[in-house]
């Protein structure tokens, strides 16, 4: 879909919609409301299900409820799950043009390795890639466009029935916007530096009162990035309606179909010089922005997403929900990458691991290696979900069953690699370049494939859940049970051959075109916990959660396990005083995930083993403190922040790359009252802190190694800790039109944003101002 046919679509759907949007000549002064408001043209009463939320927003950045912990409707104080929730308005506030931007104001959940694209996040220390939308994850190159999430739901740990495949840390659940029983909408631009330049429509209309109600959302982008020639764009679009049947059962189609493009940046390199102990900095003399690809180097996802959801109450106290989820993608990457530089200067010290650089040698003109590829693939997610829940009320006990089913399956279809060759003459090598004096490479795609590979993947999913409220709901007891079954396979197309490995639950064939190996484990994961209230406003918990991932199949090497398990134990302190103006979360958590390969010590003996001897599995731990709050100070200004100090380490102690151990965030925002001179502004002032992280991936062992003293290598640089501030004014002319200038680092501070390795680095984008303007119908 081209940038005009997109545009045309969305002025198309607003003049269709709402055509009183487009004829505007003027501000229209506010019409005063009615001392009460006509009651709606139907006589049926609307039964909220038991699968939603009620929308009570009892303060600008609170909520009250979630979905996402069970399925069901949760009061976040009755929860013995740490949940979370990011409002609407905070999303607004601080002008999120990532999930991530607002997911962050949530403890535990802050940028990871990658920050343009795969929705990469962190949760607890456990890196995240994809999105989950409604209770359906998938895999994306592209970033959620923020324009359809109506609240983040954030799951903290694992969660057998939210996520039985999910990250140990938690999940981070977007939940759509859906079509009300109202005539509302508005249309917005924002221009800036970089990653702005974007229009987007929401328009929600009434079609059949009472029964029929129809949403169109759409955004597109052309954004400028930080760094020199990079950028991304995209296109959205997403029609859906409401259709109700009776008071207690409706149904929700939606569609969405987009196209996301970006220059696939990958960082630059950081000097020679910086090593385990001194402050990294990129290769001296070039420049911040430098950006080594052009724009034939990109990522491009263009899909198609189909959910819907039916929900029904068939007596007074049984209700069901039933959801179902397709999605069609196609997705290219083709990258070009800045590897080692000649004659390093820095070492492993064998007797501690770390590396260092001794001051004295010197590389001042480094000449960098480089290589390419392009991957291509396409995917396919379908999914099925029914839910049943029965409850129970009366004067004493509160009883809540919640029993269902899931069926998923994706399929990674024809994933293709291909090399980059630096000439005609089919050369693997591209010559090596110092980055002062950078001439971009000649390149082709190499003639043959070097991997071509289908994986399939399918879960089956029962659940039993069952919460109980005693002694007038100053106990709250829960506990379920899930059983999952999964099958997953990797099809090679290049192997013709391969021989038989004697491993439980692997089975492998040779076929004529390719080679197949596969996994088919069941696990029973359960969960459950107990809550007591001290007072109706103060909550004391504790949680048991567990969930178990099956481990894709290697045609190239051995599986010793089909699993890997991760459960947690949490508890803590909840508070919603003050009138409900205040709420705040203290919990502690201890993840432990199982199967998690160390290097073996014996491959660093003298002769080195041939072939190199397996990797050893032992655990990865993680425990930390949480903690979270909302503050309506007054109906003027309210607050959201968060802190966490946790240790998320191997079983040797290793640090993780683009793991902070300690992180926090505060956004803070005051409205003038109506009866103010200053009426209709707004100021906001926010910042997050990151503490310092590994900067790669710290791999083996060191020469001085031993069965009885393993010393492993340790990370070789480390990003900085580093603390940026935000800020907003809004000025709402009246009750239709709004402006809003975003600053982000307003202070300019120089930082490095993310890394994958030493010739990764991305570096944070200076202060940067963006002005929206924004209509509402």
């Amino acid at each position: 879909m081209t940038p005009s046919k997109a545009l045309a679509y969305l002025l198309l759907a607003l003049g269709v919609m709402c055509p009183d949007a487009l004829l505007a000549q003027a501000p229209t002064p506010p019409t005063p409301e009615p001392a009460s408001a006509p009651a709606p043209a139907t006589d049926q009463v609307i039964e909220l299900s038991p699968f939603q939320v009620s929308g009570e927003k009892v303060e600008r950045y609170q909520a009250t409820e979630a979905t996402s912990g069970t399925r069901v409707r949760m009061s976040l104080l009755d929860s013995s799950q740490s949940m979370a929730v990011v409002t609407r308005d905070l999303i607004d506030d601080i002008g999120a043009g990532r999930v991530l931007d607002a997911a962050k104001y949530v403890a535990g959940v802050y940028e990871s390795t990658i920050p343009n694209a795969q929705d990469r996040t962190t949760i607890r220390g456990f890196q995240n890639d994809g999105a989950t939308v409604d209770g359906f994850g998938y895999f994306s190159f592209a970033n959620l466009d923020p324009v359809i999430v109506d609240r983040i739901e954030v799951v903290k740990g694992p969660n057998a029935i939210m996520a039985p495949q999910g990250v140990p840390g938690g999940t981070v659940n977007n939940i759509t916007k859906k079509p009300n029983f109202d005539n509302s909408g508005y249309v917005s631009a924002q221009v800036g530096q970089y990653g702005s330049d974007r229009t987007e429509v929401d328009v929600n209309r009434i079609i059949v009162e009472g029964k029929l109600a129809a949403r169109f959302l759409g955004a597109v982008q052309r954004a400028t990035d930080y760094g020199d020639g990079n950028f991304h764009n995209s296109t959205m679009v997403m029609p859906e309606f409401t259709y109700r049947f009776g008071p207690a059962t409706q149904l929700t189609v939606q569609t969405e179909f987009y196209t996301w493009w970006s220059l696939n940046f990958g960082g630059v390199p950081i000097s020679l010089y910086s090593d385990s102990s001194n402050t990294p900095r990129i290769v001296d003399g070039l420049s911040r922005d430098f950006v080594p690809q052009h724009d034939d180097i990109t990522r491009h996802q263009s899909a198609q997403h189909y959910r819907a959801v039916f929900t029904s109450a068939i007596t007074d106290h049984l209700s069901m929900r039933v959801a179902g989820n397709v999605i069609t993608s196609y997705g290219s990457s083709s990258q070009l990458n800045i590897g080692a530089a000649s004659n390093q200067v820095i070492a492993v010290d064998p007797a501690t691991g770390l590396s260092h650089w001794d001051g004295v040698a010197r590389n001042d003109n480094p000449m960098f290696s480089f290589s390419g590829s392009l991957n291509t693939q396409t995917r396919l997610y379908t999914d099925l979900q029914n839910d049943f829940v029965y409850e129970l009320k009366n004067d004493s006990v509160k009883s809540s069953t919640v029993v269902g089913y899931w069926l998923n399956s994706y399929t990674t279809k024809n994933e293709k690699n291909r090399n980059f060759v630096a000439d005609a003459n089919g050369s693997t090598t591209f010559p090596r370049q110092n980055l002062l004096n950078y001439s971009y490479a000649n390149y082709s795609l190499a003639p043959t494939l070097n991997s071509w590979n289908t994986r399939n993947y399918r879960g089956r999913q029962v659940y039993l859940y069952e919460s109980l409220s005693l002694f007038n709901e100053k106990l709250l007891l829960s506990g379920g049970v899930s059983k999952n079954w999964y099958y997953t396979d990797n099809y090679d197309f290049l192997l013709s051959t391969r021989s038989i490995v004697d491993v439980a639950h692997t089975h492998t064939t040779s076929e004529a075109s390719g080679t197949r190996v596969s996994v088919a484990p069941s696990v029973t994961l359960p969960s459950g916990g107990v809550v007591f209230k001290v007072r109706n406003d103060v909550s004391l918990f504790y949680g048991y959660s567990k969930q178990s991932t099956a481990i894709n199949p290697s045609t190239t090497s051995k599986n010793f396990f089909d699993t890997q398990t991760s459960q947690q134990h949490e508890f803590g302190i909840r508070t919603q005083a003050l009138n409900k103006k205040l709420y705040v979360s203290l919990s502690y958590f201890d993840i432990k995930q199982d199967n998690f390969s160390i290097p073996n010590p014996l491959n660093s003996a003298v002769p080195i083993p041939s072939p190199l001897l397996p990797s050893i599995f032992a655990n990865r731990l993680a425990h930390g403190v949480e903690l979270e709050f909302n503050y309506a100070v007054s109906k003027n200004l309210s607050f959201v922040g968060n802190a966490t100090s946790m240790r998320n380490r191997d079983a040797d102690g290793v640090a993780f790359r683009g793991t902070a151990e300690k992180a926090g965030a505060l956004w803070g925002t005051y409205s003038f009252t109506k009866d103010s001179t200053l009426r209709g502004l707004s100021l906001s002032l926010g910042a997050d802190y990151l503490g310092e992280r590994a900067g790669d991936a710290a791999s083996g062992v060191t020469s001085a190694s031993t069965p009885a003293q393993v010393i492993r290598v340790q990370p070789s640089f480390w990003l900085p800790a580093r603390t940026i501030v935000n800020a907003a004014i809004t000025y709402s002319i009246n009750d239709r039109w709004k402006t809003k200038i975003d600053v982000n680092n307003l202070f300019d501070k120089y930082y490095l944003q993310a890394s994958t390795a030493r010739t990764n680095v991305w570096v944070g984008a200076p202060i940067n101002a963006k002005a929206t303007v924004t209509y509402k119908f």
